[in-house]
């Protein structure tokens, strides 16, 4: 029977170069008061030190700050301490930049498999298996033959955690398993007994492997709560972690450690499947490039697909199908779990409203895996020539791929969106762009983001034309398609001068199509682009 304890006493259970295995996903899920505990303890006592920290994505807020270390108090970036953790197997910190910073300065050593990988690693370790066989991660970082999942010095010089293996003629990775000692949950309640139900949670992440996994190493297994409920007042359905997989059970003391994500104080019980909304749960966006890059990607849409949205500019997809008229031709799928329904945006992404269904983050990596996805549309920051895609590091910043791999690399259909240029280097400014009613106006541009080879391998083009796979690269400028020889521009914003906006904004040059045509008017307008039926009849 688990033990309700205060947070002092849960967290002085945990010793010295302990691995702590945690669940959270970006803003959801995150056991807010046990990481502020452990960062608590060691602060005052010197110890726990030297830990691991394992996690399949981590939780955080994107808070970031002009001066390293500064300003981060939310999820594992609560653990910053110098000593405190000595490594990382996460599978992205976009979220938890001060561990970011840590690992670029190889203050701490940190591997990052791709999210799907880490989230059958953990299974792995729940069901003792010494790691996990599969072709996620072939030619990107996280292929031995490149970086071995090994992001900073430290890792790289300690040993990679994949090997290549070829089994019947074909190519695979092998991933190890991490340890297990300590696990990190977070659920809605915990019974009398100790049971755990999820009900307030936007997702099923997880918290079951991540428990199952320390108690079958023989490590101790903590859960943070809202609320203690009397025995046998759960829906059996409803209880997610049963009692003997539990040591100890802290009810949160600060409300806002419970919060369902980040992006509201309240509880939006549409968002965890408890009831369904009339009407749009997405906000119109406004006209700008974003919405321009959004609606062109919406044109590529056909009935009946199973979509993955991915976070930032494609995450407003879900906003134009509604707007459009056409949220009917496609059922979203979010790599955290739930099926159908509206991604929702910022730091309420990966929750999704009125979802059809809502199935465990480790099955829904599985189902990516098998082929289940018909189209993705993912970012694209970095694209160089041959047509490789880097998300994952920039500039000696480790950030990792979350679950871009896993997705990009099964998917049918891969749509990279993300805008044509950044920020001047020269004078630091952001481009100036208007839409015009029928087209582009640029008034002041930065640096362009089509490179001649990516700082690292996110997205092999050369793996997906080994595959067959359909590839856009969409942008509010410009889109192109990969073809056998490289990239290949198929259109271009009216407005847009070739040379000048496109072309000399590029590191390589493109194929240039020789059907090379104008981008539709409709994106730059104001007034809805009337798609609906152009999409509903596509066979």
């Amino acid at each position: 029977m688990p033990k309700f304890v205060s947070l002092e006493e849960a967290m002085s259970h945990i010793r010295d170069g302990a691995a702590v295995i945690s669940g959270g996903f970006g803003s959801l899920g995150s056991p807010e008061e046990l990481y502020s505990g452990l960062a608590a303890r060691y602060e005052k006592e010197g110890h726990p030190k030297g830990l691991t920290f394992v996690c399949s994505i981590t939780p955080g807020d994107k808070t970031d700050s002009m001066e390293p270390y500064q300003g981060f108090n939310i999820g594992p970036n609560k653990l910053r301490a110098p000593g405190l953790l000595d490594r990382l197997w996460v599978g992205n910190l976009t979220d938890a930049h001060a561990l970011a910073y840590m690992a670029d300065e190889n203050k701490i050593l940190c591997y990052m498999p791709p999210m799907g990988v880490m989230c059958n690693l953990i299974r792995c370790a729940a069901a003792r298996r010494p790691g996990l066989l599969t072709k996620v991660g072939l030619h990107t970082f996280a292929d031995p033959r490149h970086e071995g999942c090994a992001f900073n010095q430290r890792s790289r010089e300690e040993g990679k955690v994949v090997e290549l293996m070829e089994i019947d003629g074909e190519e695979y990775l092998f991933y190890k398993t991490p340890p297990a000692d300590v696990a990190f949950i977070r659920a809605t309640y915990a019974d009398e007994d100790g049971n755990l139900s999820m009900e307030h949670e936007a997702i099923i992440g997880t918290e079951l492997e991540v428990a199952v996994a320390a108690h079958n190493s023989g490590g101790i297994v903590i859960a943070q709560v809202e609320a203690v409920v009397p025995r046998n007042s759960l829906r059996t359905r409803n209880i997610r972690i049963h009692n003997k997989l539990v040591d100890y059970i802290v009810v949160a003391k600060d409300p806002m450690n419970s919060r369902q994500c980040y992006a509201t104080t309240k509880y939006r019980p549409e968002l965890s499947g408890e009831i369904k909304l009339s009407g749009n749960a997405t906000k119109v966006l406004p006209l700008n490039m974003r919405k321009v890059i959004a609606r062109r990607a919406a044109m590529e849409l056909t009935p009946g697909v199973i979509v993955n949205i991915g976070s930032g500019i494609p995450s407003g997809l879900g906003s134009i199908a509604a707007e459009e008229g056409i949220s009917s031709a496609l059922t979203c799928s979010v790599e955290s779990g739930p099926m159908g329904g509206q991604v929702q945006e910022g730091l309420s992404f990966p929750g999704v409203a009125n979802a059809d269904c809502f199935f465990a983050q480790t099955d829904t990596i599985d189902m990516y895996d098998g082929g289940m996805l018909d189209m993705a549309f993912l970012g694209g920051a970095e694209i160089d020539a041959n047509g490789d895609v880097n998300v994952s590091y920039f500039g000696g910043r480790c950030i990792g791929a979350g679950g871009y791999i896993d997705i990009s690399q099964n998917a049918k259909k891969v749509f990279f969106m993300g805008t044509f240029t950044t920020k001047s280097s020269t004078t630091g400014k952001k481009p100036v762009i208007d839409c015009t009613g029928d087209g582009l106006a640029i008034r002041e541009d930065g640096d362009g983001k089509l490179v001649q080879k990516v700082q690292q391998i996110t997205f092999s083009a050369d793996y997906a034309r080994e595959n067959g796979q359909e590839v856009m690269y969409i942008t509010e400028r410009a889109v192109f398609r990969l073809v056998k020889e490289g990239l290949e521009l198929i259109e271009i914003a009216p407005g847009v001068d070739l040379e000048k906006d496109v072309l000399d904004k590029m590191a390589f040059k493109p194929i240039i199509s020789p059907q090379l045509k104008l981008m539709d008017a409709r994106l730059f307008n104001e007034a809805v682009m009337g798609i609906k039926d152009e999409i509903l009849n596509k066979a």
